[in-house]
């Protein structure tokens, strides 16, 4: 077991530093082409995006993944098939409100030059939604190769087109220029799907429908959705009253909105390094947890060999960035001023790599719905400081880094406590 776990984690880390890469490049390029006003349009409009993809993206691969793994060779096409009707059934549901209200949204945003990168998620939600599936598939049957390759493929598709046109285009409005990334996502979405959907067995697609089968798929998979749908709610959120808060600490609505570009479209993409590894270990955590879930002593030692590493690398990443932070800020970002926010959120690094092994690792116990009470709290804590803090003149996105800091770290302890009752009990 530890060498098959070394092996999935090393294929899909591999496949994470050439994907994590090439998006760190894009978002700089991004960054500083684009310029922070559009930067900020774009992750506005990201936030409902997010939002929108969230009921086909969330739960549904660790739902596939842990199913698919305690099911024999023979049995498993059918989990695949079910996967696809349910993506397909809610993306009828999700695509045509997406585009219907992009106005409103747009409006509640406060900024209506994000609707078109709103009305460009629409086709995402089934694109992305079957990749979840076959991905999800692919990890309970123990093959990382398969998504890791189709990861870069759609990274590398969308980092050439994202770049090609931002170029071309560089001159053009703030709004053509926030969705321009998102028209090139759309792009490469479909031929990752083209790529799983030939790799993955023809059989799957001519058997009968198993409603029993969805029903579980389903079932297993809504508290994380739910769960997730809080926290991509949350980011909504914020996208709406960051912005306010800043305009009332006495900032302009142009610099408001440049302002959260520098903390969501530059600051936070720094705060995710960690996610090369972890993110790794987190989809391979969930089969494996589920695997050893029937033997105390291997769950135990499971837990123990995927949660030190996510430390080891969450302190390292933390130390690095900090270390960093004027290097990256001034010679990549070309915004000296963002340095002091980056080493001020360099904790944020830890937190992050710690969670997403622990939720690996609560999803694949299926103790998702007990994880939902310490979201619920994490996003109450990040939107009462956000609104406190922010408006404050001397804190501004100072006050609102806090806020997230503080939210998700919330989550953590909570998740924490959850798990170390599972290893006492165990």
């Amino acid at each position: 077991m530890a060498l098959t776990l070394t092996k999935q984690a090393a294929i899909l880390t591999l496949g994470n530093v050439l994907t994590r890469g090439l998006g760190f490049l894009l978002h700089l390029l991004l960054a500083r082409w684009m310029g922070a006003e559009a930067l900020g349009v774009m992750e506005m409009a990201n936030s409902v995006g997010m939002l929108a993809l969230t009921p086909v993206t969330a739960g549904i691969p660790s739902a596939m993944s842990r199913i698919t793994a305690k099911r024999d060779a023979d049995q498993q096409p059918a989990v695949l098939h079910a996967g696809q009707r349910i993506v397909l059934r809610m993306s009828l549901w999700l695509i045509p409100a997406l585009l219907l209200l992009s106005p409103t949204l747009a409006w509640l945003l406060g900024d209506m030059r994000t609707q078109p990168a709103i009305m460009l998620n629409a086709p995402d939600i089934l694109l992305l939604g079957l990749c979840s599936v076959y991905c999800g598939y692919c990890y309970g049957q123990e093959n990382t190769l398969l998504p890791a390759a189709a990861e870069v493929v759609e990274q590398t598709v969308r980092f050439v087109l994202s770049v090609s046109l931002v170029w071309c285009l560089r001159r053009a409005s703030v709004g053509t220029l926030a969705a321009l990334p998102g028209l090139a996502e759309a792009v490469a979405a479909v031929a990752v799907v083209i790529i799983l959907r030939r790799a993955l067995p023809v059989a799957a697609r001519t058997l009968p429908r198993d409603r029993p089968l969805e029903k579980q798929l389903f079932a297993l998979s809504t508290p994380t959705t739910v769960s997730r749908l809080c926290l991509t709610g949350m980011r909504t959120l914020n996208a709406v009253l960051l912005p306010v808060c800043l305009r009332r600490s006495g900032l302009s609505a142009a610099a408001a909105t440049a302002q959260f570009g520098l903390l969501s479209g530059m600051a936070m993409p720094l705060m995710m390094i960690p996610g090369v590894v972890t993110s790794a270990l987190c989809m391979i955590t969930t089969p494996a947890i589920s695997r050893s879930e029937g033997s105390p002593r291997a769950l135990r030692c499971t837990m123990r060999r995927l949660m030190l590493p996510a430390l080891l690398i969450g302190l390292l990443s933390a130390a690095g960035l900090y270390f960093t932070a004027d290097f990256i800020c001034i010679h990549l970002y070309n915004t000296p001023a963002l340095a002091p926010l980056v080493r001020f959120m360099c904790p944020m690094t830890l937190i992050f790599a710690v969670h997403q092994v622990q939720m690996g690792m609560i999803t694949g116990l299926g103790l998702q719905k007990r994880s939902l009470t310490g979201t619920i709290l994490s996003i109450a804590v990040t939107l009462v400081l956000t609104a406190l803090l922010a408006p404050v003149p001397g804190l501004r996105l100072f006050g609102a880094a806090m806020a997230s800091m503080l939210g998700h770290l919330t989550a953590m302890l909570w998740d924490a406590l959850l798990l170390r009752r599972v290893r006492c009990q165990a």
